[in-house]
């Protein structure tokens, strides 16, 4: 990573650790979504706890979710690959077919690479956990995340390190810091959220400003 891009990085995590973005219509989306409602695959199958992924991006434009729903370093260690979120850049059927989606994504595009909606049923859940899949040392991803359906705090309850997420609803799309650990969990089926991978450059970041929703 250039000195350049480093500075823009710390300028990112000097603004907080979540910038909330501009929102999306979420109904909209959702009807969208129904097209595709046998098309969900189980999310990191080697660990089943209902939850569930629609792939946005994947290798090869499929919706197979293999191997972009699972964990990417076990399935790295066990194929003997070395598959980052940077090799899922080919979209799938999915943005094809929801025009909300593609209005939601279009300003991020040129860096986006792994994007999937998760879905949790009734007791799906993730574990704290840390996201900070690095290619290298000179090169870094942030994350995005939206939320579609079910995300109010009487249903859904997002956990960043030691606080509860209260403000959360459907609509919302918010840059968060994945650095930091984390962790989710549903009390009720059909709790949907997309999040995306990006490539962070100088771009990407006047790109945040400018969806930034403070000014």
């Amino acid at each position: 990573m250039d000195s350049k891009t480093r500075l823009y990085l710390t300028r990112l995590s000097m603004m907080g650790d979540w910038l909330k973005l501009k929102s999306f219509d979420f109904y909209r989306l959702s009807e969208e979504l129904r097209l595709f409602a046998n098309d969900w695959k189980p999310y990191n199958p080697e660990k089943p706890n209902n939850r569930f992924g629609l792939s946005v991006t994947s290798l090869d434009g499929g919706l197979s979710g293999v191997p972009d729903l699972d964990s990417l370093g076990e399935y790295n260690k066990k194929n003997n690959t070395n598959l980052t979120n940077r090799d899922f850049t080919k979209v799938t059927s999915v943005y094809e077919r929801c025009p909300t989606l593609q209005g939601m994504l279009a300003p991020y595009m040129p860096w986006l690479g792994r994007c999937h909606f998760i879905k949790l049923n009734k007791g799906g859940f993730f574990p704290e956990h840390y996201d900070h899949e690095k290619i290298n040392v000179d090169c870094e991803d942030i994350r995005i995340i939206g939320f579609i359906n079910n995300n109010n705090s009487s249903s859904y309850k997002f956990c960043y390190e030691d606080h509860l997420m209260t403000k959360i609803k459907d609509g919302d799309l918010y840059y968060f810091n994945a650095h930091k650990r984390h962790s989710v969990f549903s009390m009720t089926d059909d709790c949907i959220q997309i999040v995306l991978c990006l490539r962070f450059d100088e771009s990407l970041f006047k790109k945040l400003l400018e969806q930034y929703e403070i000014k």
